[in-house]
C-alpha cells in the first residue's frame, strides 16, 4: 500500500491560512474597519413589550384622570348653576375642558366658565355655553340692546362695590381676587393665603348691597 508524501511547504501554508482566518474573524468582531460606527443593538422582545406596557399604562392613567376631571366639573356646575348645570355638556382631555349647551339664565352663561376654571386640575376652559333663544324673550331689537347695556353697567357697578370693600378689609390680598357680577349673581375666584381670609372675603361680598347670590370659587394656597 502506497502512501503519498506531503508536498513541500504545505504545513507552512496551513499555518498562514489559520492566521489569516483568525484576523478576519477579529476584524469582523471589532466592527470592520477602524473608526466604523458600532451598530445600535435592536431591542429584544422583552424590551419592546415593556415599552408597549408603559405606553398602555400611561394611556389608561390619562383616561382615568380625564374621566375624574369631567366628573368634578359636572358636579361643580350642578352645585353652582342648579338646573342650568344639567344643560351644559362637558368634555375633558389633558386638563383642557370644553363646555357647550344652552342655558336659561344669563348669569349661568357667564358663570359656567368661571366654575370650570375653579376646579382643581383644569388648565384651560373653552366655553361655548350660550343663553337659550327662548330665554331671551320677545323684546324688540332696540329695547334688547338698551336693556343689555343697562345690565352690563349695573354689573360693573356692583363688581366695583364688592372689590372696594374687599380692598378695604383685606388689603393686598384682594389683588388676587377676581370679582364678576351678572344680574346680582356674584362670583369670587382666584387664590387666597388661608381659609380664614377666604371666609372673610365671602362674608364681605355677601354683605355688599345688591348681591343676591354669591358663588365662592376661591382657591386656598397650599
Amino acid at each position: 500500500m502506497g502512501v503519498t508524501a506531503p508536498r513541500r511547504g504545505s504545513g507552512k501554508s496551513f499555518v498562514m491560512g489559520v492566521a489569516v482566518s483568525a484576523a478576519v474573524v477579529l476584524l469582523l468582531a471589532c466592527g470592520g474597519e477602524a473608526g466604523a460606527p458600532t451598530p445600535t443593538p435592536t431591542p429584544g422582545p422583552a424590551a419592546r413589550l415593556g415599552g408597549t406596557l408603559d405606553q398602555a399604562w400611561t394611556a389608561a392613567q390619562s383616561q382615568v384622570a380625564d374621566v375624574l376631571l369631567l366628573t368634578r366639573v359636572r358636579l361643580a356646575l350642578l352645585e353652582h348653576l342648579g338646573s342650568d348645570g344639567l344643560r351644559v355638556q362637558v368634555e375633558a382631555k389633558g386638563g383642557v375642558v370644553e363646555l357647550s349647551g344652552n342655558v336659561e339664565k344669563r348669569s349661568s352663561e357667564e358663570l359656567a366658565e368661571k366654575v370650570a376654571q375653579s376646579v382643581s386640575g383644569v388648565r384651560e376652559v373653552r366655553s361655548r355655553v350660550r343663553l337659550s333663544p327662548e330665554a331671551q324673550g320677545p323684546e324688540p331689537p332696540v329695547a334688547r340692546v338698551v336693556g343689555k347695556i343697562e345690565r352690563e353697567v349695573a354689573d360693573a357697578v356692583l363688581e366695583g362695590h364688592v372689590k372696594t370693600r374687599l380692598l378695604e378689609e383685606l388689603g393686598k390680598v384682594a389683588f388676587d381676587i377676581e370679582v364678576e357680577a351678572t344680574d346680582g349673581v356674584v362670583s369670587l375666584s382666584g387664590t387666597i393665603p388661608d381659609g380664614a381670609r377666604e371666609k372673610l372675603a365671602v362674608e364681605i361680598a355677601k354683605g355688599t348691597p345688591g348681591v343676591k347670590e354669591l358663588h365662592d370659587l376661591l382657591k386656598v394656597k397650599q
